[in-house]
């Protein structure tokens, strides 16, 4: 079993699920079970990812990925109640979070397993990697947000710190599993996956907030937004050298 591919499986799942799920939101889909059911779609297609980028056991990985990024969602949770994590044991409560788990969880492990079905061994090429890397980078986006959020209230210096070190796992996680290596897929992948989590975070806040329900961005959000973007590429262009000289070239050769 390999570490570097249980980390990326984590930010795959994550970037699957939310992806979906900021997708669905936009569309204005809010049914409380459809919302199960397009959370459990966003893992399967984070566990088909995962399964493909996983250099080891292309099931388990996927699946200790999907238990981890759930596990943190129940550790924020409790610290952010205030009280011991009283609220966060209700019934109403323990309800979604068992059924997002069973969602997001089995659909992360039946991803992986119909992957490992269909499509055998991972490939050699780093083509690939620029849509795993994406996806991947897009949880990172999310992660290190809501880390931040929970930590840190928010601020601006946590958020970029934690985007950044989610950004970098990823590009070491990413340089360590693939057979070839994968820098200019890190740089684009980590640049597409972040720049296209802000994006859509901010489109669906104006969208959601504005009178006519259509987005009207400032042109100096975009500006902030591909800085943003060109930083978290050049973090996970950073984490892949570091990755694959350390453990992914040694695999390969």
């Amino acid at each position: 079993m390999s570490l570097a591919s249980v980390v990326l499986s984590y930010f795959l799942i994550a970037g699957g699920t939310f992806f979906t799920s900021l997708v669905a939101i936009r569309a204005g889909l809010h049914s409380e079970y459809l919302g199960y059911i397009i959370l459990a779609g966003g893992g399967f297609i984070g566990g088909l990812v995962a399964a493909r980028a996983s250099k080891g056991s292309t099931i388990i990985e996927p699946a200790i990925g999907a238990v981890l990024m759930l596990a943190s969602f129940v550790a924020l949770g409790l610290l952010a109640s205030g009280k011991g994590g009283d609220a966060l044991f209700l019934p109403g409560t323990m309800k979604g979070i068992a059924l997002t788990s069973l969602a997001s969880g089995g659909g992360g492990i039946a991803g992986a397993f119909l992957s490992e079905k269909m499509f055998g061994e991972a490939t050699t090429s780093s083509a690939p990697w620029i849509l795993y890397i994406t996806l991947a980078a897009f949880g990172a986006g999310i992660m290190g947000t809501i880390f931040a959020g929970v930590l840190a209230g928010g601020s601006a210096g946590p958020v970029f710190g934690l985007l950044a070190l989610c950004t970098l796992l990823v590009g070491i996680s990413a340089g360590a599993s693939a057979r070839t290596r994968p820098l200019g897929a890190a740089f684009l992948g980590g640049l597409l996956g972040v720049g296209g989590y802000f994006f859509l975070a901010v489109y669906l806040l104006v969208s959601l907030f504005s009178d006519k329900g259509t987005a009207q961005i400032p042109s100096e959000v975009y500006a902030g937004i591909a800085i943003i973007a060109v930083g978290a590429g050049i973090v996970s262009l950073i984490g892949a050298l570091i990755g694959w000289s350390a453990v992914g070239s040694k695999q390969s050769a």
